[in-house]
């Protein structure tokens, strides 16, 4: 009797696919058909330690590069009829910017068209159409491109908006900051940086943006990488880059040892 009811478990196990196993699908950790349940395992800790180990995005402020020889200055931008904006801060805040009409800048002294410059005391950005092009292409949801005429130039130029501003200053990792408290600035500044040096910033916190001004810190016009690359690629004249995060650290060299030499 306990010799048949063996041979039927047996006849039994050799008609069920996969017995003997843990048969299913290489999905959420499963053990796929013929992979062994270790196998499996190690596996998924290799892929979850991929993740771990992929490179944190790279962030670069964009701004003028002074060495730029016989650079131009551009002025705060105004209406066609010379009307002034409401603030000079009104194209860098980091928000939409709701305008009808056209825009003109005026220049001081004459100089060569550049691709990027930061105009006016407010620093808004200006760069020419193949610039614009590139925010246009790569980063469409985080700029707003408003049409601007500058003085002596029959080129079209744009002002770029940045419309997102992310809270992602990593105040450790900068060289030194401060913030405006109650006692010397109106409440809606309290918090705000009043100094920040040695800019830098926690890519985890940008929400995936790839042009963005800093909360409390929005004189910074922030690019990713890939923006940076692409420009650089189309051969921009008048910008420069600055990293504000941190580089991977360069691995340690392991010092090697000999072994002595036998006499």
């Amino acid at each position: 009797m306990f010799r048949r009811l063996t041979q039927a478990l047996r006849k039994l196990t050799r008609r069920i696919p996969g017995a003997g196993t843990q048969e299913a699908t290489s999905r959420g950790g499963e053990v796929a058909p013929g992979e062994s349940p270790d196998r499996s395992r190690r596996t998924s800790a290799a892929r979850r330690a991929s993740r771990r180990d992929a490179p944190a995005a790279r962030y670069f402020d964009l701004h003028d590069d002074f060495r730029q020889p016989a650079r131009r200055e551009l002025s705060d931008p105004t209406s066609v009829d010379g009307r002034k904006m409401d603030s000079v801060w009104l194209f860098t805040s980091g928000a939409p910017v709701r305008h009808r009409g056209r825009l003109k800048l005026t220049t001081e002294p004459p100089g060569p068209p550049l691709d990027f410059s930061l105009a006016g005391a407010g620093l808004t950005p200006v760069v020419s159409a193949s610039v614009a092009a590139v925010f246009r292409e790569l980063a469409p949801d985080d700029v707003q491109l408003l049409p601007v005429e500058v003085e002596g130039e029959r080129e079209r130029y744009f002002i770029v908006v940045a419309t997102r501003l992310v809270r992602c200053i990593d105040e450790r990792a900068c060289d030194e900051v401060s913030h405006y408290t109650g006692e010397d600035a109106p409440p809606e500044r309290v918090g705000h940086y009043r100094t920040v040096r040695g800019l830098r910033i926690d890519p985890a916190k940008t929400e995936g943006a790839r042009v963005l001004r800093t909360w409390g810190w929005p004189v910074s016009l922030i690019v990713s990488e890939g923006i940076k690359e692409a420009l650089e690629h189309a051969g921009i004249r008048g910008a420069r880059f600055t990293e504000v995060t941190q580089p991977p650290p360069s691995p340690r060299r392991r010092k090697s040892r000999r072994k002595p030499r036998r006499g």
